[in-house]
């Protein structure tokens, strides 16, 4: 085996452990990541559903939708759901320091090449959720999206029920 293979193994081994580990009180290492490595992060998790969300600490609705996220996280961790952040922002420390803040606990990795990531995932609008059941594609929501109607489209990967129409409207607070 090349070192290279050796290497490469030996992240996606680093990368699946990170998921796995449930118990920290808030993702501490941020770990940068190319588009071809989150598709493996994802088959990994093939018996689970896996949702995948697009965002950055700049982006104000993603301000709200991680903590929202971090909720659903704890409440479905250990009913086969596995939630993971892909960060858009440029440097680590802004990452980190917004998790370190938010508390979140959920897994965050960091895009290597957000331009690819972007092109490769199709991410127009943040935030953005990919789900995934059994490795592919179920279902995706773009831009806004109610912690209530989250909670329903896990439901539905877990069921395998069709998810819920979207009610794009932003409720008043």
């Amino acid at each position: 085996m090349s070192i290279v293979c050796h290497f490469r193994n030996v992240l996606f081994l680093a990368l699946f452990a990170m998921i796995s580990l449930s118990d920290v009180s808030y993702a501490k290492d941020i770990k940068d990541i190319t588009s071809t490595d989150l598709k493996e992060v994802i088959r990994s998790n093939k018996d689970k559903i896996v949702a995948v969300t697009f965002w950055a600490t700049w982006c104000k609705v993603c301000q709200e939708h991680l903590p929202e996220l971090n909720t659903l996280y704890g409440k479905y961790k250990d009913k086969n759901v596995e939630i993971i952040g892909v960060s858009l922002d440029d440097k680590g420390k802004e990452v980190k320091d917004f998790m370190e803040k938010k508390g979140i606990a959920f897994p965050i990795l960091r895009a290597k090449d957000k331009e690819e990531m972007s092109y490769v995932y199709n991410v127009k609008k943040i935030p953005l959720i990919y789900y995934y059941k059994n490795g592919e594609l179920e279902h995706i929501e773009e831009g806004y999206t109610d912690s209530k109607h989250i909670e329903e489209d896990l439901r539905s990967c877990l069921e395998g029920s069709k998810p819920p129409s979207k009610d794009t409207r932003i409720p008043s607070k």
